[in-house]
């Protein structure tokens, strides 16, 4: 049983939610709120513009600008724009390109690459546009509770902690997971163990016309692979993504692991000729992990801050996105009832953890060897529309046959049940580097 907390200060009004940080999930989630008459607040630990890896959009989240009213914005942002994913051979002879206008109609079968530090601004000064508080530079010390219902947050102020009451309480954390590593929820992903280290270049090659803006993954041997993102103002995201027990060599610096990586990459290189690193190496060590419970009575979480699993499919903010507006409705309807229970908060979450699913098995399936886009779509080729579907992010909905086709070619991954806390697992303190 949660013991409550008490603190000297207390807020001489409630707030109806609380949103613990203010990334893209926590200002589209205030936002939405806030545009209906809800009182919300954002504590955000940061000051924005700031950085943030994660740059690639999927066109499914076009739906959710447009709900937001963030479209006309960002077909007026200088951010390239995205039709299609390309899979690159390790020896680049096989070029599997899948454009999203074989299943999306219209103006939604193209998305963007963004700069993460313009579009979070963007989305959170919308949030206070809509009507949210939001207040930067102040980090949430922890949830309070009553028994094991969410009360309100503890903040770092100027004068002292101080209590802030809120009916709902929105863990948007992102990795730092408040809740997750409050209650101790954090763990593994079972039989997905990946690292990465990603850097910038400026003067990459692009492909022509509108493949310009296209997302590339560049395989290499050992089951890894690259992603190559066109960004503003001529500059590339590259990054690496491997076992880390391959990719962090005893000694070596991260300069020198991604440099040697980058050179055994002969297709990527070639796309770097004429380009120039800037900027330091970045890296995480352990990318994975999930929460075994996601949301709580006056609590639930929404995108990174309930799991990250790989980068591949470009999957993070789309269900950053997608998870806040579904919660934001679920939180509405909670609040109109004046029942904030786990049942109803979290009452989005079996079908977002259903389509996550998918996602999961597709990426289970990308780093089994045996497996092959190529071959999957030319055995089963009424599930090339579900391929295209998890790589645009139209996944919440029943993909029960896709699932049944992939494991046909690649064996389903260990049960999510099976994930055990990190606090039980051998990682680093930190999985940053």
């Amino acid at each position: 049983m949660l013991m409550s907390h008490k603190h000297p200060k207390e807020s001489s009004s409630q707030y109806d939610v609380a949103v613990i940080g203010g990334g893209p999930g926590g200002a589209a989630l205030a936002g939405i709120l806030a545009r209906q008459g809800r009182r919300c607040v954002v504590f955000e630990q940061s000051f924005f513009p700031r950085y943030h890896i994660g740059e690639s959009l999927v066109p499914h989240t076009h739906g959710i600008l447009e709900r937001l009213g963030l479209l006309a914005k960002m077909k007026a942002s200088p951010y390239p724009e995205k039709y299609s994913v390309r899979f690159v051979s390790p020896d680049g002879r096989e070029a599997t390109p899948f454009y999203f206008s074989e299943t999306i109609p219209g103006d939604g079968a193209r998305t963007w690459q963004v700069e993460r530090s313009t579009f979070d601004r963007m989305l959170l000064d919308h949030a206070r546009e809509l009507g949210a508080e939001v207040r930067e530079g102040v980090g949430v010390e922890s949830v309070l509770f009553e028994g094991t219902r969410a009360t309100g947050v503890s903040i770092a102020s100027g004068s002292g902690a101080e209590t802030i009451a809120a009916k709902v309480v929105v863990d948007a954390s992102g990795r730092g997971t408040l809740i997750g590593r409050q209650l101790g929820l954090k763990g593994d992903v079972p039989g997905l163990k990946k690292a990465s280290l990603w850097g910038y270049y400026r003067g990459g090659k692009r492909l022509p016309g509108i493949d310009a803006g296209e997302t590339t993954m560049f395989l290499i041997s050992g089951g890894g692979w690259f992603w190559y993102i066109p960004l503003p103002d001529d500059i590339v995201s590259v990054g690496v993504v491997a076992d880390p027990n391959y990719l962090f060599t005893a000694g070596d610096a991260p300069e020198v692991i991604f440099e040697r990586e980058v050179s055994r990459c002969t297709p990527l290189g070639e796309r770097l000729v004429a380009a120039q690193r800037v900027g330091p190496v970045r890296g995480l060590r352990q990318l994975a992990y999930l929460n075994r419970q996601t949301c709580g009575d006056g609590w639930v979480m929404i995108g990174d801050a309930r799991a990250f699993l790989d980068p591949i499919y470009s999957s993070g903010l789309f269900l950053a996105l997608g998870s806040a507006e579904l919660a934001a409705g679920c939180i509405e309807d909670a609040l109109t009832a004046d029942d904030v229970s786990a049942a109803r908060l979290g009452a989005f979450e079996p079908a977002l953890w259903d389509g996550v699913d998918a996602v999961r098995r597709l990426i289970h399936a990308f780093y089994d060897p045996a497996f092959s886009f190529r071959v999957f779509a030319e055995r089963f080729p009424e599930q090339r529309r579900s391929l295209i579907d998890c790589l645009v992010g139209d996944v919440v909905k029943d993909m029960s046959g896709f699932k049944q086709a992939l494991a046909q070619m690649s064996p389903p991954p260990p049960p999510l049940s099976d994930s055990i806390p990190l606090s039980e697992a051998p990682s680093p303190a930190s999985d940053e580097l």
